[in-house]
């Protein structure tokens, strides 16, 4: 059986400083995306991890993953063929793709029924468009269910046993192919590392390179960035000496909480 991974290969924000948020949001078009290095979001690495832990119960399991995007994107397939997925599928697009789920859930679903895949997973949303879609648009194409919020993956025969959990409840579901899962880590899942070995047999991995169709609609730009500034409440302990403002602190917040 194939299960098919897909991500986005995501620019990694966290590279950028204060200064270069605030130079984005003067110019109106947001940070350049193509100067950064692109990595799976922390959703996909979890669902990656999912799969992987799956294939360890049931080794006849076949793992794939596609991605849409561009060459930048080579390191993350590379890293998931030193992880014992099979084939990698880069679909090579110069779309922006940010606001336009319906164009990925579109080449995805070209994709799912090309592999033949039983199973798809994908994370809950990404960190640039942040739309939540994707999935439940490519459940609709395919006419399959999906499920949300997947923290948990166990291989049961020919089923799957799928834990779901949110704030307020967890759920057990058996699953029968096909399905589409979209997986949100909370920080309970980590991607495992491949071993040097493992990392040299797949630096030369062969990557399958789709062109894509240009999209028949027009892509959603963005028009303007605002700067939203958070700042937390505080009260600020000015004293003449330290010892006064040490018994300010211990009179007007530590006693209280400290009560047995």
């Amino acid at each position: 059986m194939n299960i098919l991974l897909a991500f986005k290969a995501e620019p990694d924000l966290s590279m950028l400083a204060e200064a270069d948020w605030l130079t984005a949001t003067d110019s109106g078009n947001g940070p350049n995306p193509a100067l950064m290095r692109v990595m799976m979001g922390s959703d996909e690495q979890g669902a990656a991890e999912l799969m992987l832990h799956a294939r360890d119960v049931n080794p006849a399991l076949t793992l794939n993953a596609v991605t849409l995007g561009d060459e930048r994107a080579l390191p993350a397939l590379r890293h998931l063929a030193a992880l014992g997925f099979v084939r990698q599928t880069l679909l090579c697009s110069k779309e922006d793709t940010r606001f336009n789920p319906a164009y990925i859930a579109e080449q995805l679903a070209l994709q799912v029924k090309q592999q033949n895949a039983g199973l798809v997973l994908l994370g809950s949303q990404s960190s640039e468009g942040q739309n939540g879609q994707t999935g439940w648009l490519l459940a609709e194409k395919l006419g399959w269910p999906c499920l949300s919020q997947v923290c948990g993956l166990e291989a049961d025969g020919e089923d799957f046993g799928v834990q779901c959990e949110n704030l307020h409840q967890r759920s057990r579901w058996r699953v029968q192919q096909p399905a589409v899962l979209r997986v949100q880590n909370r920080g309970q899942l980590a991607l495992r590392v491949p071993g040097m070995r493992a990392r040299l047999a797949a630096a030369q991995a062969e990557v399958v390179q789709l062109q894509c169709e240009p999209a028949e609609t027009a892509t959603v730009s963005c028009v303007s960035l605002a700067r939203n500034i958070t700042r937390r409440s505080g009260i600020i302990i000015d004293e003449a000496t330290p010892q006064a403002a040490v018994q300010r602190l211990w009179r007007e917040y530590l006693a209280e909480r400290m009560k047995p």
